[in-house]
């Protein structure tokens, strides 16, 4: 009995020393309005696979007439994975959340970008500024049911499910026990 909870302990131990000795990674986020020639910094972060922090963060310089901006990161494979949004959006007056969506191993594959008014949105001890990033890991699809036959009609069309015939007692029940309750009750004056 001892050996088992000493096993379970030395386990637990194992485990959350593992997931604490989980190396942070750092990623660029960078901002690109649409008639800039590239992309210039907006935020640098370190996460790993259940938080993230903001090392700098500065707003874009965005041109009058831009009405989006792009905003992403370039990925390892160096391609770029980001998200359009509104230029009005980075106004001063609005609180913003990045998503940092990763996946099974903790890497980063997508963003997303959330705007409030500002001091609506909830505090958070991971926001510099008016800007705020959460991690998203990503949750299994809907699992399909496989190897279910499927019925068919000889025609190819789906069978449909036959019904299955009640019995007179199951169908008339309620008919019957007002009938029987009704003669009790009428019954019941003739003895006097």
């Amino acid at each position: 009995m001892h050996v088992y909870a000493l096993c379970s302990l030395l386990l637990t131990f194992l485990c959350s020393l593992a997931a604490s000795l989980e190396t942070d990674r750092t990623l660029d986020i960078h901002a690109w309005p649409l008639s800039a020639p590239k992309s210039t910094s907006y935020a640098q972060l370190t996460y790993n696979s259940t938080h993230a922090n903001i090392k700098t963060h500065s707003n874009p310089a965005i041109p009058p007439n831009d009405d989006i901006v792009r905003l992403g990161f370039h990925n390892s494979a160096g391609t770029w994975s980001g998200i359009a949004t509104a230029a009005l959006n980075f106004r001063a007056e609005k609180d913003k959340k990045l998503q940092l969506h990763v996946n099974g191993e903790g890497m980063a594959y997508h963003i997303g970008f959330k705007v409030s008014e500002l001091g609506t949105s909830s505090t958070t001890s991971n926001k510099k500024d008016d800007l705020s990033v959460e991690v998203v890991r990503a949750q299994p699809g809907p699992i399909p049911h496989l190897n279910r036959p499927v019925v068919v009609n000889a025609d190819g069309s789906a069978a449909e499910e036959e019904k299955v015939e009640k019995t007179f007692l199951q169908k008339y029940w309620w008919a019957i026990a007002g009938f029987v309750l009704l003669q009790v009750v009428l019954s019941g004056g003739k003895g006097e």
